[in-house]
């Protein structure tokens, strides 16, 4: 079972995480579903930790592996790594799967802010 690691203020990892800034953050919660030996989530993790940093005071990042936490990824639909969920007030507001330019995470994130 994966553990929790509270990374900082920003950047965290697992699902209790996950379960907790969910009840306790009026954040935006972008969670990034990863797998072992996944290229494109090794590609994709400075963009994202790149993205949060810009908006710490106004996000948090989460990065999840779909294959330790099998029934959270199979509850949400996850299907492929990575994927990037987005939550606001505990209701997912955004998805994006598969590698995609920076911007399109920009524009999801901005979306919302």
């Amino acid at each position: 079972m994966q553990e929790t690691y509270y990374l900082n203020e920003t950047f965290y990892t697992g699902k209790a995480a996950w379960q907790i800034l969910m009840q306790s953050s009026d954040k935006l919660i972008i969670v990034k579903f990863v797998a072992p030996h996944c290229g494109s989530c090794i590609t994709l993790k400075p963009v994202l930790e790149q993205l949060a940093t810009e908006y710490a005071d106004r996000l948090h990042l989460v990065e999840i592996d779909m294959v330790e936490e099998t029934e959270l990824a199979i509850a949400l639909g996850i299907r492929n790594a990575p994927t990037v969920v987005l939550f606001q007030q505990q209701q997912e507001q955004a998805r994006i799967a598969g590698l995609k330019p920076k911007k399109q995470y920009l524009d999801m994130v901005q979306q919302f802010l």
